[in-house]
């Protein structure tokens, strides 16, 4: 009988847990998580600041799920040792657990960098239950809030504090938001509706020093000389998996390196979620994609072999989707076309909706869609596959067969191309 143990109590976690116990009803599980909640969604956590979501909802499970799974449950400790030729692990509590087979989900952290580290009061990301819960309450308190980091994590929650009633300043140091996810047409519509909405916005900005008292935060000095009022800062500058506990054991590079059946280079070590670095089907190469579904497919294939069933991951492919009040953007794979031999992109635009699609040779490897999300669904299932039945299944999506064939080919009004 294995003994399995799983690290990290979130959807790559839990959806290991599901995996495991669908091919292994009787081998003991144990899971190990540093959060004392059962199992809740990340994703929702700017809806609970906005207020549109209340905490219950958030909550994925209860504990009933893991008495169903058969699982023991260790909430509020953290794992300090890992014994990999004794296959143990050390808790913060002192406590010694053995495993046969060992599942590392441990997740990501935001990366708090210069001017914002060493970590001080007044000062944090948003990540974990406790950091909402901080926030929602400082928003009812009529506190300034500054959110540094113009990426979809920033926007999001800019956008849920000025729906919870609030006046948020969003700093962006590029000079336009999403400047990782998306070209300048399409955030500069994202930017305007932003405006229309209220949101104060100000780009290409560094924030040089967080300016503070012996109450804490008073303000940011910018690289521009002028400075924020604000009584807490929010960093929102992306996210660094937390892999210290196999870094110096397993190979590591940005993340945890696994091959796709969730495998790392240690025997019985598998990892799976945001701390993990795999292949991406857009670019070809290993990348951390750190995003929700990732999590859900990896943790599965990873319970899957855990328990002895072959199942592969079929590679990550980078997304991200956000709501502006009301205007839909997603962006997924490759965004901005290399100035290289083989690269193209094509436009098409109609009013607030824009649509861009990047190719790699015949092949389509990425897109920006602002306004026309629906179309997410097929492009990403045409990136996936590599082929070129890609603009007939756009054309069941919504969009004329005759009309994706000009986008593709270019030379229509309001389609522009370029290559390189």
């Amino acid at each position: 009988m294995r003994r399995y143990v799983v690290v990290g109590n979130s959807a790559a976690g839990v959806s290991a847990i599901r995996s495991i116990r669908a091919y292994d009803g009787s081998g003991p599980i144990t899971l190990v998580s540093e959060e004392p909640y059962p199992f809740y969604s990340r994703v929702l956590l700017t809806h609970y600041v906005a207020g549109r979501v209340p905490r219950e909802r958030l909550f994925l499970v209860g504990e009933g799920f893991y008495r169903v799974h058969g699982v023991e449950v260790l909430l509020g400790v953290r794992v300090v040792g890992l014994d990999v030729y004794g296959r143990r692990l050390e808790l913060s509590d002192g406590r010694v657990i053995p495993y046969d087979v060992l599942l590392v989900a441990t997740g990501a952290r935001p990366v708090l960098a210069r001017p914002f580290s060493p970590a001080r009061e007044g000062v944090m990301g948003l990540r974990f239950l406790g950091d909402a819960e901080r926030l929602r309450r400082a928003t009812a308190a009529g506190a300034r809030v500054a959110v540094v980091g113009g990426g979809p994590a920033g926007i999001k929650l800019a956008c849920a504090l000025r729906e919870a009633g609030g006046n948020p300043t969003l700093l962006v140091s590029s000079p336009h938001i999403l400047s990782q996810v998306a070209d300048d047409e399409a955030a500069l519509l994202l930017e305007s509706r932003l405006a229309a909405h209220g949101l104060r916005v100000r780009c290409g900005v560094e924030v040089r020093e967080v300016a503070g008292g012996p109450h804490g935060v008073e303000g940011l000095v910018l690289s521009d000389g002028t400075c924020v009022a604000c009584d807490l800062v929010v960093v929102c500058k992306g996210v660094e998996p937390r892999a210290e506990l196999l870094a110096g054991k397993a190979e590591v590079r940005r993340g945890v390196v696994v091959d796709d059946r969730m495998r790392t280079s240690l025997p019985e070590v598998y990892a799976a979620g945001d701390v993990v670095e795999c292949t991406d089907v857009a670019w070809g190469q290993g990348r951390v994609g750190a995003i929700w579904p990732h999590a859900v497919a990896q943790g599965k294939v990873a319970g899957a072999n855990m328990a002895g069933v072959h199942l592969l991951f079929r590679g990550a492919l980078a997304r991200n989707s956000l709501d502006v009040f009301g205007l839909p953007f997603v962006s997924m794979g490759v965004t901005r076309v290399p100035p290289e031999p083989g690269w193209s992109s094509q436009v098409l635009r109609d009013g607030d909706a824009y649509l861009k699609l990047v190719f790699r040779g015949g092949r389509i490897v990425g897109a920006v869609l602002v306004g026309c999300a629906g179309l997410a669904g097929v492009i990403q299932a045409a990136i996936r596959r590599g082929d070129g039945a890609w603009q007939q299944r756009i054309a069941i999506a919504g969009i004329p067969a005759e009309r994706a064939r000009e986008v593709c080919q270019g030379g229509i009004p309001g389609a522009e191309g370029s290559g390189g």
